[in-house]
């Protein structure tokens, strides 16, 4: 487990011990104590998605549990004011933050069943931290008429936060609500039910859905696939009006490929190892730059059963875009035989470039 997913435990655990302190007037001093212990839960917050993002370092667990904590933590405190007497936080404000993230719980559900992932919104951000600041303010529940004023304008700045979230993570994903169904076309077959020498079982919802958005966006993208040989473009290609977007893709297996196709630097591969987030975002340029398109993918990893030594085990795989003039690398350790890792690096690759172009 790493050190995100041990800050994020961390958070969810101190929600009882927070509310026990709170709610116990005799515990001398209890609202500052209890003010601390939520500052202290709120920086973990902040620290371990710098973490995760800085040493790739996200995996699918913290993406489940990070934003569960962060509403365990908040909502824990609203319910509480509910019941501490003379607390400036209204019941109808409690009830709209709180439905908010109810109606966000039953969005995602719907999402996940359509194999779409729901990426949290800059507002949505900025709500949180508002919120945070209320809830600290609220619990010192220190008598100034200025520090009331304050607390008064984070109260209603967190309500309008709230709904505008809401509105706009429901427009901008109104393609949940589609029923796009499973086209008869998307089998990605080569006439025995399979996708180049196996059959690719990557979502294809997902490969639907980033073939409409890179069309809309008037996007073109291209793909360097090493440990997956093909299957995420295959996925692709699978869709129809696919070839609006799809420029060109690559496998390069061996590092010469690597070096001649996508002028992947040779120090680059010395030093770091063909499976580095230093080469995959190399690998992501150089498709890129090769087939002139907006976005270059790139997967690299180690699918097994062999090849995996220390410090580079068998599932181990970076995969790196590059748009808009950035390029990002993502780390990962997917578990299971051959098959799994590559399935699993394929579905993930897409799920990541969707998140990146939207």
């Amino acid at each position: 487990m790493n050190t995100p997913n041990k800050l994020t435990i961390f958070r969810t655990c101190v929600v009882p011990v927070f509310i026990s302190v709170y709610l116990i007037d005799s515990i001398p001093y209890n609202n500052y104590i209890a003010a601390v212990i939520f500052i202290i839960a709120s920086l973990t917050d902040f620290f371990d998605g710098y973490i995760a993002r800085k040493y790739n370092l996200i995996s699918n667990f913290g993406k489940f549990l990070d934003p569960l904590a962060d509403k365990l933590l908040v909502n824990s405190a609203l319910l509480c004011f509910l019941i501490v007497p003379n607390n400036p936080v209204p019941f109808w404000a409690v009830f709209i933050i709180i439905m908010r993230d109810f109606i966000i719980n039953g969005f995602r559900l719907v999402a996940s069943d359509n194999n779409m992932v729901i990426a949290a919104e800059y507002v949505g951000k900025v709500k949180t931290t508002v919120q945070m600041l209320m809830i600290i303010l609220v619990l010192v529940d220190y008598d100034n008429i200025y520090i009331h004023t304050v607390e008064n304008i984070l109260i209603y700045l967190s309500v309008v936060l709230t709904v505008v979230s809401l509105i706009e993570c429901l427009y901008k994903n109104r393609n949940v609500f589609r029923d796009t169904g499973r086209d008869s076309n998307m089998a990605g077959t080569d006439g025995s039910g399979g996708a180049g020498p196996e059959k690719c079982n990557c979502d294809e919802k997902h490969a639907v859905r980033l073939v409409g958005m890179l069309r809309e966006k008037g996007y073109t993208i291209s793909f360097a696939e090493s440990c997956t040989g093909g299957m995420v473009s295959s996925s692709l290609v699978s869709v129809p009006g696919s070839s609006d977007v799809l420029k060109q893709s690559v496998v390069t297996y061996c590092n010469e490929a690597k070096e001649n196709l996508l002028g992947v630097s040779e120090t680059t591969i010395g030093k770091y190892t063909e499976v580095s987030k230093e080469t995959a975002c190399e690998m992501a340029e150089g498709v890129k730059k090769w087939a002139c398109s907006d976005v270059g993918v790139s997967i690299t990893g180690i699918a097994g059963p062999g090849g995996g030594s220390d410090g580079f085990p068998v599932g181990l795989v970076y995969i790196g875009i590059s748009c808009g003039g950035k390029t990002k690398s993502f780390k990962y350790l997917f578990e299971g035989g051959r098959n799994d890792v590559r399935k699993q690096a394929a579905s993930e690759t897409l799920r990541l470039t969707i998140d990146t172009i939207r």
